[in-house]
């Protein structure tokens, strides 16, 4: 009590300047360790009470506004600041804003003040029980525009029915006009009205369901639009649990509508989209089997009332109806022993009589001209009911399938579809087949499958007559179906077909991958699937029929100059096929069939760089994913790379350095492999001028010989002398002369040869020779340590790192301070050319006062960057990161960890400083890396660093926000597992960062934000992370269990608070029963007895489930 009378006095003592005691209100309000009891109020009151104070001072309005937006602020709880106050706090806004002749400055922050007061929800939870403030204040609010002046209220507004409003608006807007023009806008603010109030809505939803499913959605935007529009009728019914009646009055309703002639030319995924029945099928699997059995009867006593005789408009409406009823059906789970035998039996007797309808509608439609869409509709409907119809059988729940079938002809599925006969079965595949379009021929095979499917698993022979011709059937008609649906019943139909079959079925995809480019795609796609890859004869046969096309290809020189680019696409299809996991004779075989296309097709002008290039990039893959080992026998690879210097294929530098590495690679590992490159190293060495193509290709030939300081197995030293390096060194030293200055390229070299001549001190006149250049070289590798270019600054730290290493060989040709100025150039780089590589080795060249004084210098530059508050700050948290992970000496150790006590001082300011908050995502990195790298010995500083980086954020961007969150739990759990020691001596302070994530997370999580499904599934994912973290706790529960308690208040009011999504709260909902399982009974008693009430029944609600459920299942 004395702390409180001290404080109000400070801030009431006139002596003081008002901006000192301003500056001490606002201190003390967001300061977590000042012992004052309510000191929030106390401000407040002080704020707002005290008619000393100057009103006029923006200062005094600064003040209470930087109160009101503070973090401090969301944390409070109404225990902190009573409501009283905050009515105080309002009722002076209300006052100021309407006074005259307040100071427009002024009048701006009170403004201010006044939004966050209406967004906030500690305000929010005093005005909702308060709303004459809340109207009052909003009114002085709008008064300020000037074409608005609201003097009073109308006392009838009281007696509107808002429900009664709502319905009448929409209704006048969607029902009344004779024919609706939707639009984007009206079709969101529909959306936006049903999610604001759907038991308003939902009574007069069907009258406005049924002009806007037959309106014309003219372009895509509308007709993503209506999908976002019908997810949100189906998600209002389901929330609702009135699903089922959703289902019953629409078939009402769309007869109504379809019967009008208006609506004939509208297209049947305008009516009904292919994501609607995904989400009808979602729906359907929720629902209990009452309400499905409900549901099924519905349905089909309204196609039993169609399909005796039907006009026009009939129809589209039976279209629509067994559209719908094959979802409903494929939406339907069935299990054994889980459903009481009641339903069942119930459920069984309307498969019945849906079997005898499906019946009649097949006897009208054979009796009646052919119509694809109808025809399509029965199709559909019967194959989702033969599905159900199998489970029943699996199940043995009173369903029997007679399989054995004197008419073994394929079309014949009187065996599994009993309510027609095989003649009836047998004539709609011939209708079908003569007069069906690919979709309703897909249908039919997806029948024929099915029945394939059954025969194998339920009869006991899998190579019966049956089987057979079914088999014959599907692959005969394959050039009148669709590849996309066939390929998916490869893995049934692979065992029974002949070799002659399978030849035909691989070429027939073959050629669609390269007739049209949208079928390719679609193969394409469908050949990743991994059941189809794992059809090895399949796959074999499509590799060796591609390879023959590719041969008639080039042995037609007709053919080619008319299509160029068809060999492109033969060679595009190796990338999807699974060459990886074939035999290795057929992985060598494409390998030289890909090298012979690319030679071959090198004399081709039209086209030639398309294919090049695509022959270069399979190459590459096919020899970094396979190990070639007899490729030697087959190729000589010096020849091959001599054609390789000759020809650009027009790869990026990295990709093609890689081919040449993975080439000469696979060379050098044969016993013969360096005599093997005298055509290469012939060809370089007698061109006076080589191009940069075969610059490269000498520096990756020595990179590979000498990689690693070993050589490479041949006879003689004296043999790898005189035929590898004497030619390549001359060539290289030729390369240097003829050059006027040096480029990228010579520097690679230079450095390769320079490190070999390095490695071979015997020879010291070689050497003489080739050090001559080095002052030239460290210029131009100066310049390009702050260049833009990656690569160039890579090979110049190379150099450098390189000379730093052997500076006591070379010290008579090095030119003068080569550290001070090294370290100067690399100072200047960006944070894209930066490479942590290059500088560690940098770093760990330098002596013990060298590398103090970089140190120093590191350390002064970053105190610059961050007062300066540049984006330099990346860099300089990149440098860090180098000076963490390099490995030292114990002498450099110690200076590398006092520089580091010193830069988390300067990095704290950097995570308190507002200004400076755009650091912090690379500040968060650097934290990382000091956590995870156990050579680096962490302080109390660093310690601190950490968990000050850990704070709560505001309702903000979610793109910056999952950034910036994920950084920040990775922090804490990187903690926990790799200095765990640390954190349970300083427990309180992690718990503090495990509450900020979680009130952040619930504050930029809410519903009322409108996220997108991406950016939801985003944050389900920084959740989930949370949910991980909270796992990782369970590891040290002894540590932990005293303090549980706590963290499930917190998680409990958050979620009490805020309404989260259900990705997200599920994720919550693991880190509850996490903790709860570190509780023991008396944090329970304890919460039951101090949580309020409203959060005690939830406490009570997760503790129930967690006891008898998830904690001896672990599911939520």
């Amino acid at each position: 009590m004395s702390l409180s009378s001290e404080f109000v006095k400070r801030l009431n003592d006139e002596g003081e300047p008002l901006t000192k005691r301003l500056c001490l209100a606002r201190n003390a309000f967001q300061s977590t360790y000042l012992p004052i009891q309510r000191k929030e109020e106390l401000v407040f009151i002080w704020l707002c009470s005290n008619e000393n104070l100057d009103r006029s001072s923006t200062e005094v309005w600064a003040t209470l506004q930087l109160c009101i937006c503070s973090r401090h602020m969301k944390l409070l709880t109404p225990a902190d600041v009573r409501p009283e106050v905050l009515c105080t706090v309002v009722k002076m806004l209300c006052k100021y804003l309407k006074q005259k002749g307040t100071p427009s400055e002024v009048h701006d922050v009170i403004l201010e003040c006044v939004v966050q007061i209406l967004g906030g929800i500690h305000f929010q939870q005093r005005l909702k029980k308060h709303l004459e403030e809340y109207l009052a204040l909003f009114i002085v609010a709008i008064n300020l525009v000037e074409d608005l002046n609201i003097e009073e209220f109308d006392p009838n507004l009281k007696e509107i029915n808002f429900s009664f409003w709502l319905q009448t608006l929409i209704l006048s807007q969607f029902c009344e006009p004779p024919k609706l023009h939707l639009s984007v806008e009206c079709l969101e603010t529909l959306s936006a009205v049903i999610r604001l109030n759907p038991l308003a809505i939902e009574p007069k939803m069907f009258e406005i369901l049924g002009p806007i499913m037959m309106a014309k959605k003219n372009t895509p935007e509308v007709k993503w639009a209506y999908l976002s529009f019908l997810h949100c009728v189906l998600e209002m019914f389901t929330r609702l649990s009135r699903t089922q009646k959703f289902v019953t009055k629409l078939f009402p309703m769309l007869k109504h509508f379809i019967q009008k002639k208006e609506v004939f030319d509208i297209p049947l995924e305008d009516i009904f989209p292919a994501q609607f029945y995904k989400d009808l099928r979602s729906i359907m699997a929720a629902l209990p089997s009452t309400q499905l059995i409900s549901i099924m009867k519905g349905l089909t006593y309204h196609l039993n009332l169609e399909i005796e005789e039907y006009d026009v408009a009939s129809k589209t409406y039976i279209q629509v109806m067994g559209s719908i009823l094959s979802s409903f059906l494929c939406g339907i789970r069935v299990a054994s022993g889980t459903v009481p035998v009641d339903i069942v039996a119930k459920f069984i007797n309307m498969m019945t009589e849906l079997k005898e309808t499906l019946a009649r509608f097949a006897a009208a439609t054979l009796c009646q001209e052919y119509d694809d869409g109808i025809m399509l509709c029965l199709l559909d409907v019967c194959y989702s009911w033969g599905e159900l119809h199998i489970l029943l059988v699996h199940y043995n729940l009173q369903q029997s399938l007679d399989l054995s079938q004197l008419d073994t002809s394929a079309t014949n599925l009187a065996g599994l579809h009993n309510y027609l006969s095989s003649d009836q079965w047998n004539l709609i595949a011939q209708r079908v087949n003569n007069f069906g379009k690919t979709t309703c021929k897909d249908k039919m095979n997806s029948l024929l499958i099915q029945k394939l499917q059954v025969l194998q698993l339920m009869s006991e022979s899998r190579t019966s007559p049956e089987q057979f011709n079914v088999a014959r059937y599907l692959v005969s008609g394959l050039n009148q179906t669709c590849s996309v649906k066939f390929l998916p019943s490869m893995p049934v139909l692979n065992s029974l077909l002949s070799k002659d079959q399978l030849l035909h079925v691989a070429k027939h995809l073959v050629q669609e991958i390269v007739a049209d480019k949208d079928v390719c795609k679609q193969v394409i796609e469908a050949l990743k699937h991994e059941d189809i890859q794992e059809e090895r004869s399949l796959m074999e046969t499509m590799i060796f029929i591609t390879l023959e096309r590719i041969a008639s290809l080039i042995y037609k020189t007709k053919r080619r100059a008319k299509n160029p680019n068809t060999t492109g696409t033969f060679l595009r299809s190796f990338q999807v096929l699974p060459i990886t996991y074939m035999m290795e004779n057929i992985q060598l075989l494409v390998c030289l069939s890909t090298i012979a296309v690319g030679v071959y097709m090198q004399t081709v002008e039209a086209g030639s760089k398309v294919i090049q290039t695509l022959f270069g990039d399979l190459l590459l893959n096919l020899l970094e994913q396979t190990s070639l080992l007899n490729l030697h026998s087959f190729l000589h690879i010096g020849w091959f790379m001599k054609w390789l210097a000759s020809h650009d294929l027009g790869l990026e530098k990295e990709r093609s350095d890689r081919l040449y590495a993975c080439l000469l690679s696979s060379n050098f590992k044969q016993k013969d492999g360096v005599v093997k490159l005298k055509p290469l190293i012939h060809h370089l060495s007698v061109k006076d001028n080589c191009s940069m193509l075969q610059l490269r290709i000498v520096s990756i030939l020595l990179m590979t010989l000498f990689k690693g300081g070993k050589r490479h197995s041949i006879k003689d030293d004296q043999d790898l002398k005189k035929l590898v390096v004497n030619p390549l060194s001359k060539l290289i030293l030729s390369a240097i002369r003829q050059g006027d200055t040096p480029t990228s390229e010579t520097l690679d070299m230079y450095t390769q040869l320079l490190q070999i001549r390095l490695g071979r001190k015997k020879n010291l006149k070689m050497l003489e020779k080739v050090t001559v250049y080095v002052s030239n070289f460290f210029d131009y590798a100066l310049d390009g340590l702050g260049n833009e270019t990656e690569s160039k600054a890579g090979g110049s730290a190379m150099f450098v790192s390189l000379l730093l290493k052997h500076r006591s060989c070379l010290a008579s040709c090095l030119p003068p301070n080569i550290v001070q100025r090294a370290w100067t150039k690399l100072m200047t780089c960006s944070s894209n050319t930066f490479s942590q590589q290059h500088c560690r080795l940098f770093l760990e060249a330098t002596t013990t006062k060298e590398f103090q004084k970089i140190m120093e210098s590191l350390l002064d530059e970053t105190r610059k960057t961050v007062s300066a508050g540049g984006s330099r700050l990346e860099t300089m948290v990149e440098w860090w990161k180098s000076v963490a992970c390099c490995d030292t000496c114990p002498e450099k150790a110690e200076v590398r960890q006092s520089a580091m006590g010193a830069m988390c001082l300067v990095m704290l300011r950097v995570i308190k400083e507002p200004s400076l908050n755009g650091g912090i995502i690379a500040v968060l990195g650097l934290e990382q890396e000091l956590i995870k790298n156990t050579q680096v010995q962490l302080e109390p500083l660093m310690v601190d660093l950490c968990m000050e980086s850990v704070f709560p954020m505001e309702l903000c961007d979610v793109a910056e926000f999952i950034r910036l969150w994920s950084s920040m739990v990775q922090v804490t759990r990187y903690l926990l597992t790799y200095r765990s020691a640390w954190v349970l001596d300083r427990l309180p302070s992690f718990l503090a960062c495990y509450r900020h994530l979680v009130s952040s997370l619930a504050i930029n999580s809410v519903v009322t934000r409108g996220l997108s499904p991406k950016e939801v599934d985003e944050i389900a994912a920084c959740a989930l992370a949370l949910s991980k973290l909270t796992k990782s706790m369970k590891k040290h529960s002894k540590s932990f269990k005293r303090v549980c308690a706590y963290l499930v208040a917190d998680i409990l009011h958050q979620l009490e608070q805020y309404t989260l999504h259900s990705s997200i709260k599920l994720h919550f909902t693991n880190c509850m029963y996490a903790i709860l399982s570190m509780c023991d009974s008396y944090s329970a008693d304890y919460l039951v007895r101090v949580l309020p009430p409203s959060t005690q029944l939830l406490f009570k609600s997760f503790y129930t489930k967690y006891k008898n459920f998830h904690k001896f299942t672990g599911k939520v």
